[in-house]
């Protein structure tokens, strides 16, 4: 294309600001170190974060962009950049809610040609910086330009997305297909010319964020904003002598030989010119003098066996770790490079269907996580990413999947700190059966898989290596990419577990190949009713039991949609009975449950879909439903600005729950996808609020506390259908005080009512449980596998709370809790019988009498707690004159017994 046609494509506005010049910016980086491991002591390392030249080109060829001229590059962005969506540039105290999408009114034209001129008053930024007209929102071709200090050999590019093509002095060093893992670019040396002396060499990055065939690595129907630029950081390195460096320096745990020491294998791999020089590795572990010494024979692979002194084991409670530091010296002992690595010493285990760490079995509690930042892009600031991790911390998670690509390496490093243990993949989603057998696509699927492994191999968190996320796997020929790909992950790094997530379960026909099993399914949001979530997960669970046994089992996604700020409580005004679809309500149900499932069908993990609300790609429904057009053979029209919260919240209630597409201020809003986000996230977008489904994801990690890690052991005990009869209260549990029963609510019914005022407190949702003394007002229960206790009905056939579970609930004092019916619980219980007891007179006996029992909490909040229903008035315990409210309490005295009386026809038997 010619330069004319260049100019064209940046239309007229930007040829107006670039009229005003750009003069020649000469290299002025900072020196410094790497922002994350590895650290690179032996060399000069300019980090090439700030303000880059930039020209959106659009629809041009490659050699048009490489071509582009001086007047083209006036624009100055701030790299890390995602140039289709500076839009999120815009301050986040400009915008009308920052939990949905920040800036769309500052950027909105319908307010002016500036947008929300109020926006920009502060002078920081402007619109054309934040809005960009040029780029925002479009596929096309753009550059990127800075200049380079001479000594530069080397450069560092942490994601450049989707294609880009790097140039130093306009001639290609490297091109590269995969926006989100890490690649490095060895420059030839250049000599100076007329314009451009050797002081100031120019950097040109061109980038192509087009869906093209050439890169099926990317497609658009991905269901996440895959946005163009340099979406991580730039580094450069200054070699002390050009071509000769360490290119590779991994450090292996192996099984512990002795105690207070460690062996591990070192890989090392030198750059091409460094090989067959004869050099000499000399190295040091953590703080200690690099004393060791090895002759390296080639330096094209190199490894041997090492000694950690005074080693300390990484786990997830004491993450402790250390640190490697070799360099390569020449004849006469000239140091040439010097790298230092860190690293934790632990062995990851998939076997007796769970996956071990040192030996020990850990349950996997945590959360698929996309990097969206709240002010556009992936790029998180430190600051940001420390706000993810504590977090993650807050809600007990010891587990996230990077989702769905390469992680940025210095949010892997904090993750090392903290003990957060990681499931790393590389970019895919949903790929067709026509992907799997495409040469290319899984070519490029092996090289953002060997990228990504060489990146993060030395992080002691990342336990895991993932890729192809949901794909088409019901036909045995998709077969031959995942075998593929998981050899090839096992060959590279053996110490690390394979898997990926399936959406096709029980019918995928990859499985055997992975070592651990996960699926992603969503019972109780796409499919089925809440109460279904337990079977679900259990039917799962034995399936993968009997087909691979001995194979760990994951939940990879799970969750629903919640939008931040919008409540729908069941039985609120406006409501239909049940929890409502979009609510945090509905959606922190669906969350508690789903873990609690996990818990109950004894599965390795789970990981909830997601932690933050995320960016999805509106392309595809604009495409579908153009504006002014027809979408369902419905007409719509953009509605007038909406310009403050309150004004939104009634837009989420009309238009989002009621499934409809339009546009607004706060953003493209679609079926499925309101406020063109995943609405899936625990926090909002900005991170800003946490959401109900935080709070019950936090209940239900907490609520671990006894040895087995589920409750599907066939010891456990089930109940049907029964009225549950108090016995009395236990005056203690040692084998002398199993010998009497206290006073208690002897005779009463286990019984829900909505009756009383108390029996749904303010707030608290479900319906309060009590003890009565007609025998009338019995509820009826059934204990199912795994410890979920469920409401299946009422002696006189009431049908209030039906299906519910009985969970946890409101603190009645620091050892107690009142106990609820809830649509969804974070509570499982198990039956302790009991025998020998003497009863007071006033139980009703019939012969023969089942065996008494005692109900305690297995998992969740108070867990390890009786049910009892000897609490006094002084609490707020008593009902009425008939009853009195149950609670669990952590003092084993007041638990209370319970007989069951089974139901005719419930086909059971007394325990």
């Amino acid at each position: 294309m010619s330069p004319a046609k260049h100019s064209f494509a940046l239309g007229p506005l930007l040829l107006l600001l670039c009229a005003i010049g750009s003069p020649l910016r000469v290299a002025g980086w900072p020196e410094g170190d790497t922002s994350s491991f590895p650290r690179f002591p032996g060399r000069r390392v300019y980090p090439l974060s700030g303000d880059w030249d930039f020209a959106f080109l659009g629809e041009v060829s490659f050699s048009a962009a490489a071509a582009v001229r001086e007047e083209d590059l006036c624009r100055k962005v701030s790299v890390p950049d995602a140039f289709d969506a500076r839009e999120w540039l815009c301050p986040l105290d400009a915008c009308p809610d920052a939990s949905t999408k920040p800036c769309a009114r500052c950027c909105d034209t319908r307010h002016g040609p500036a947008g929300d001129e109020s926006c920009w008053r502060d002078g920081s930024v402007s619109f054309h910086r934040c809005c960009d007209p040029v780029a925002f929102g479009r596929r096309g071709m753009a550059v990127y330009r800075t200049f380079l200090p001479p000594e530069i050999n080397l450069l560092h590019f942490r994601a450049c997305s989707l294609r880009c093509a790097v140039l130093v002095d306009r001639h290609v060093e490297s091109e590269h297909v995969g926006g989100y893992s890490p690649f490095w670019v060895e420059l030839a040396p250049r000599a100076g010319h007329a314009g451009n002396p050797i002081s100031a060499r120019e950097l040109l990055v061109v980038v192509d964020n087009r869906f093209e065939e050439e890169a099926p690595v990317h497609q658009q129907y991905f269901d996440w904003l895959q946005q163009g630029g340099l979406l991580r950081p730039v580094e450069a390195h200054a070699l002390k002598q050009a071509a000769i460096y360490i290119q590779r320096l991994e450090v292996l745990p192996q099984k512990p030989s002795k105690p207070g020491s460690w062996p591990v294998q070192l890989r090392l791999q030198l750059s091409e010119a460094a090989r067959d020089l004869g050099l000499v590795a000399s190295f040091g572990f953590d703080s200690a003098p690099l004393h060791s010494k090895r002759v390296l024979r080639s330096g094209l692979l190199e490894f041997w066996i090492e000694e950690v002194p005074m080693a300390r084991p990484w786990s997830v409670a004491s993450p402790e770790l250390h640190t490697l530091t070799l360099a390569i010296v020449g004849p006469g002992g000239f140091e040439l490079d010097r790298t230092t690595v860190r690293f934790g010493l632990r062995l990851v285990e998939a076997r007796q269907d769970k996956i071990f760490v040192n030996g020990e079995p850990v349950v996997l509690l945590g959360v698929n996580r996309h990097e969206s930042s709240p002010t556009g892009g992936i790029y998180l600031s430190v600051q940001q990413l420390h706000q993810d991790v504590s977090l993650l911390k807050e809600l007990g998670a010891n587990f996230v999947r990077g989702a769905h690509y390469s992680q940025d390496q210095r949010f892997l490093d904090l993750c090392d700190e903290n003990g957060i243990l990681v499931w790393e993949e590389t970019a895919a989603w949903q790929p067709r059966l026509d992907d799997l057998q495409d040469p290319v696509f899984v070519a490029q699927q092996l090289q953002a898989l060997d990228e990504t492994i060489d990146a993060s191999i030395n992080h002691a968190s990342v336990i895991m290596w993932g890729f192809l996320n949901e794909g088409e796997t019901t036909s045995v020929e998709s077969r031959s990419a995942y075998q593929q790909l998981a050899s090839f992950a096992r060959a590279k790094d053996s110490s690390r577990l394979v898997s990926w997530a399936s959406r096709h379960k029980i019918n995928d026909k990859t499985l055997d190949l992975a070592d651990v099993i996960s699926f992603n399914d969503y019972p109780g949001w796409y499919d089925s009713a809440v109460s279904e979530i337990p079977d679900t997960w259990r039917r799962y669970a034995e399936w993968v039991r009997l087909a691979y046994p001995g194979k760990p089992f994951l939940a990879g996604e799970a969750g629903a949609s919640g939008l931040a700020g919008f409540r729908r409580p069941a039985g609120s005004q406006g409501g239909q009975g049940g929890l409502e679809m979009w609510s945090e309500d509905l959606q922190a149900s669906i969350v508690g449950v789903t873990v609690t499932a996990a818990a109950a069908a004894g599965l390795a993990g789970v990981a909830l879909w997601q932690f933050a609300d995320s960016r999805v790609d509106v392309a595809p429904f604009i495409a579908d439903n153009p504006p002014g057009g027809q979408s369902n053979d419905e007409a719509f029209q953009l509605p007038e600005p909406m310009l403050n919260a309150s004004e939104g919240a009634l837009w989420v209630e009309q238009v989002a729950v009621g499934y409809q597409t339009t546009m607004s201020p706060f953003g493209r809003h679609m079926p499925l996808r309101p406020r063109g986000l995943n609405n899936k996230g625990l926090v909002s977008l900005s991170r800003q609020h946490r959401k109900l489904a935080y709070w019950a994801a936090q209940e239900a990690f907490s609520g671990f506390c006894f040895a087995s890690a589920g409750l599907r052991h066939s010891d456990q005990k089930t109940l049907p259908a029964a009225r549950l009869q108090c016995l009395g209260s236990f005056g203690g549990l040692s084998a002398a005080g199993r010998e009497s029963l206290s006073s208690g609510c002897i005779g009463c019914v286990l019984a829900v009512h909505t009756w009383n005022v108390a029996d749904r407190p303010q707030g608290e949702p479900g319906l309060r449980v009590h003890g009565h003394t007609l025998e009338a007002r019995a509820s009826h229960w059934e204990l199912q596998s795994g410890g979920f206790l469920r409401l299946v009905g009422h002696g006189d056939g009431r049908i209030a709370a039906l299906g519910g579970f009985l969970a946890v609930a409101a603190m009645r004092d620091e050892l107690s809790s009142f106990i609820a019916v809830r649509e969804g619980t974070t509570s499982l219980w198990r039956l302790e019988p009991v025998g020998g007891v003497r009863e007071l007179p006033g139980a009703l006996r019939p012969v023969p009498a089942p065996e008494p029992f005692l109900l305690r909490v297995a998992f969740g909040p108070r867990c390890g707690a009786y049910l009892s229903l000897g609490g006094s008035s002084g609490l707020g315990d008593q009902r009425d004159e008939n009853s009195v409210y149950a609670m669990v309490h952590m003092d084993a005295s007041l638990a209370t017994a319970f007989r069951a009386w089974p139901l005719p026809g419930s086909n059971g038997h007394s325990i």
